[in-house]
């Protein structure tokens, strides 16, 4: 690995890991009362708190955050982030579009990490 890409994989990791860190607790400090939430999501954000999804998907997020912030399995936390950069993508294309911007730089974050981790990733692929 190149001495640059190193860093560059160093430098994304840490910031998805950051906000992902940041995304999941302000999720439990939010609670039910959305702060800041464009109003189109918060009907669809009660539901997920309601079914106990919310609380899930925070969790996920902390622990992957953690995981990305630290270094710890780097390639399983994105790994975990996959299917959440997924969501917020299309929750924020169909409910709140003004939100998309910051789905779309997890899922390119996300999608690099797994560049990144690609040769971790090659036995999942083979038959």
């Amino acid at each position: 690995m190149k001495f640059r890409h190193r860093y560059l994989i160093i430098t994304v990791r840490v910031l998805l890991g950051l906000l992902l860190l940041f995304s999941g607790i302000s999720g439990f400090v939010m609670g039910r009362t959305p702060q800041g939430v464009p109003e189109s999501m918060i009907p669809m954000l009660h539901i997920l708190w309601d079914t106990g999804i919310f609380h899930m998907i925070k969790v996920t997020e902390i622990v992957a955050g953690l995981m990305l912030v630290i270094g710890f399995l780097p390639a399983l936390a994105a790994i975990f982030v996959a299917p959440l950069s997924v969501g917020i993508i299309i929750v924020n294309a169909m409910i709140a579009p003004s939100s998309l911007p910051l789905g779309i730089i997890v899922a390119l974050f996300n999608i690099y990490l797994g560049y990144a981790y690609w040769d971790k990733y090659k036995t999942l692929f083979r038959r």
